[in-house]
């Protein structure tokens, strides 16, 4: 392949695939074929937090997961982006994915542009740690949401406009007392989240950054449940990954 899984990178590995032309393997893909209602409505990103302290630990952890879904996580002969192929690595930027912490005890890693397996691996991580993980996702900049684990079971799930991914309102409300219990925050300070809005709402709070019907609020409802956005590239010990993702 030319990438190393990660935590076993070699000097000579790196060089072979950095010799090879940048290539994006979404040009080999059938999105239209692709599982799941969204993959065939349009592009999504997604993003991946468990209950972990963001260290040697959590990326083991995550390649275990990776390994119960039949992919793998891989390292990147380079983590900086090349202006002329817009490349990290050899691979398309919006084909990698990105790994950080979250906080002092939970990881993330934002996975590639229309990935599928975000529920699946938040699922999978769960398990693994015998704790929670999260599932935050963004439908082509129309819509946000969120699916909540706890040991591997699915307890909470949320779409703030739920006719954009056409799914029923009433199954994706989201649980305010889950959330509370989960992550240790106050209901009063996430409830106004919890709500089906239209692109046109104004903000859940004023020192917010982002109005409720712009998907980016998401950051600021991860802000209130004690979780950062690790911006790519700019995260404290965050790195550049290609993650495997079957398709069929």
């Amino acid at each position: 392949r030319g990438l190393t899984p990660l935590g076993s990178g070699t000097l000579s590995g790196a060089l072979a695939w950095a010799s090879r032309p940048c290539i994006s393997k979404r040009q080999d893909l059938n999105w239209s074929n692709a599982s799941g209602k969204l993959a065939n409505m349009g592009g999504m990103s997604s993003q991946v937090m468990w209950k972990q302290a963001w260290n040697i630990g959590a990326k083991s952890t995550l390649s275990q997961a990776l390994g119960h879904l039949g992919t793998a996580v891989h390292e990147l002969s380079s983590q900086q982006w090349d202006p002329k192929t817009a490349c990290i690595g050899g691979i398309r930027d919006y084909m990698t994915s990105y790994l950080a912490p979250a906080s002092t005890s939970w990881s993330s890693v934002m996975l590639h542009l229309n990935s599928l397996m975000a529920g699946t691996l938040a699922g999978e991580l769960s398990r693994a740690i015998d704790g929670p993980a999260i599932a935050f996702l963004e439908f082509e900049q129309a819509a946000w949401g969120y699916f909540l684990y706890d040991r591997g079971r699915e307890i909470d799930k949320f779409w703030n406009i739920p006719e954009v991914v056409e799914v029923p309102s009433n199954e994706f409300a989201g649980n305010v007392e889950t959330l509370s219990r989960v992550f240790g925050a106050e209901p009063q300070s996430i409830i106004p989240y919890l709500q089906h809005v239209t692109d046109s709402a104004g903000k859940a709070f004023v020192d917010d950054e982002f109005a409720l019907g712009d998907h980016w609020v998401r950051i600021d409802f991860m802000r209130r449940l004690g979780l950062q956005y690790p911006s790519p590239g700019e995260a404290t010990g965050g790195q550049y990954v290609e993650i495997d993702e079957a398709i069929s």
